[in-house]
């Protein structure tokens, strides 16, 4: 079993005495480094979509030394501020074994993957390269041995997958009748879930099944091919 999850765009490293590991595909990413390294402010505006203050800062990411930090302890995204790290110096080998992040730079990061900051996203096309495409035959070749996979991001992530045996977690409220997603409240249940998965050592779908994520429980009449429903009623 993998879980996996997404990355976030935020980063400020806390200091939890993770031992660091290299990238899983070194060479892939300095591939994408090397061209992100020819890109001038108002170019990484337009292909991040973002401000000017923001593309001068990443424009340092790719041209001055950075300082490299173990991939769970450095994003800050809300996903993963509701993990309780300082806990998982006690399941190490758990976490290696079973947690992947999915990255559009890095590919695939396990938990202590050493990495530095660089905003990059799947929706982003860095001279012209379908991300998707340039990392299908990595990602394929490092999840093809594995048995099943339990999905906590995106779809937008998710979709950088091809396996049979993909398990989407979908959080709904059920409020009087009506099935709603709130996207904040999401993506913080994602992080619950993977705290819970890690501090539990959860290893099975019927271990999963069982969990109670702030409410959420899990309600199979509202699976669909390939979802997990884990429904809160109000």
């Amino acid at each position: 079993m993998k879980i996996v999850i997404a990355p976030s765009k935020t980063m400020k490293y806390q200091k939890i005495p993770f031992v660091g590991s290299k990238p899983l595909f070194p060479e892939e990413t300095q591939y994408l480094t090397n061209i992100l390294k020819q890109y001038n402010d108002e170019q990484l505006c337009q292909l991040m979509k973002i401000s000017y203050k923001q593309a001068a800062q990443v424009y340092q990411y790719f041209h001055e030394e950075q300082t490299a930090h173990p991939a769970l302890a450095f994003y800050q995204g809300t996903v993963f501020k509701q993990l309780e790290l300082a806990s998982y110096i006690n399941h190490h080998d758990y976490l290696l074994e079973h947690l992947r992040i999915l990255d559009a730079y890095y590919g695939v990061l396990k938990y202590n993957t050493l990495i530095t900051p660089y905003r990059l996203d799947m929706t982003m096309k860095p001279d012209h390269i379908n991300l998707y495409d340039y990392w299908y035959t990595p990602l394929y070749q490092h999840f093809e041995q594995v048995d099943f996979i339990i999905s906590l991001a995106s779809k937008e992530f998710t979709s950088m997958l091809r396996h049979p045996h993909i398990y989407f977690i979908d959080f709904m409220i059920n409020d009087q009748g009506k099935m709603k997603r709130n996207a904040m409240i999401i993506k913080k249940a994602r992080g619950q879930m993977l705290n819970q998965m890690v501090l539990n050592e959860i290893c099975t779908l019927d271990e999963l099944k069982t969990l109670n994520i702030d409410g959420f429980t899990y309600q199979p009449d509202y699976n669909q091919e390939g979802t997990l429903a884990f429904v809160k009623v109000l």
